[in-house]
């Protein structure tokens, strides 16, 4: 099973859905999470990913915004990516294999209904015919900034978390009430991701066409700051929402299990 975790990264790395040192971190946390939640929880890691990449090249022409220059790794996700969105996944592999507790599964399997629903709602809610809608300025605001919801990303989140914790139900055999535990928690935590973007992450204005970005540069020249905490990087956003949707998905699980 190493062996195949290895190929796959390796995979990942040439056909650049990963950096090398994405590729690396990957296999890392693929190699954890088999030590703690077995094949069951390589495949949800890997349902995760597959989709989350297929989605992000699909349709990408359209949601590239042409007059920004962004400083993310254009050969694929970075290792701080892979991070953000699975090392609140590795964290409660790592709890398990110290403390053998069952609610650590659930833990797990929410933080990747999290991590899954908040990009399903970026990648499909970016393409919607409608303005989106920032829940802290109260207003339409271009599609892609942080804080920013829409019907179709929010079905779309909705999907993505339920998708996970279908899968999670047939994987290890659960009960219907830890499932939707698990999608409710993941709703949450991606409107936490919401709520963190839209309150923290660092918003631009371009001096040229005077548009709203997340990018430093835009039209060729530098952004002018308008809004954000510097801390809150997209990666710490993605990083926190995680941990609180597995942390709601533990606490419900053990309400569920005191009935």
């Amino acid at each position: 099973m190493i062996v195949g975790i290895a190929l796959l990264s390796i995979t990942s790395a040439l056909l650049r859905w990963l950096t090398v040192a994405g590729s690396v971190t990957a296999f890392i946390m693929g190699v954890i999470i088999y030590k703690a939640f077995g094949w069951q929880g390589l495949i949800l890691l890997g349902l995760f990913f597959i989709t989350s990449t297929l989605l992000t090249k699909w349709k990408k022409d359209k949601k590239q915004d042409p007059d920004a220059i962004h400083t993310e790794d254009k050969k694929g996700r970075t290792a701080g990516q892979v991070l953000a969105n699975g090392g609140a996944a590795l964290l409660a592999a790592v709890g398990y294999l110290t403390i053998a507790d069952p609610v650590w599964i659930i833990v797990f399997a929410a933080t990747f209904a999290t991590a899954t629903a908040d990009t399903w709602a970026s990648e499909i809610g970016v393409l919607s015919k409608k303005r989106p809608f920032h829940i802290k300025e109260w207003r339409r605001v271009d599609p892609g900034l942080s804080g920013a919801i829409s019907s179709l990303g929010t079905v779309a989140a909705a999907l993505g978390a339920t998708f996970i914790a279908c899968c999670f139900y047939i994987l290890y055999d659960s009960s219907i009430a830890l499932g939707l535990c698990i999608a409710f928690s993941g709703f949450l935590g991606n409107m936490a991701d919401t709520f963190f973007g839209a309150w923290f992450e660092q918003k631009y204005v371009c001096s040229i066409c005077k548009r709203e970005t997340e990018s430093h540069v835009h039209c060729g020249v530098k952004a002018v700051k308008v809004f954000g905490n510097r801390f809150f990087t997209n990666n710490v956003v993605n990083f926190l929402s995680t941990i609180i949707g597995g942390l709601i998905a533990g606490g419900l699980s053990l309400w569920i299990k005191s009935w």
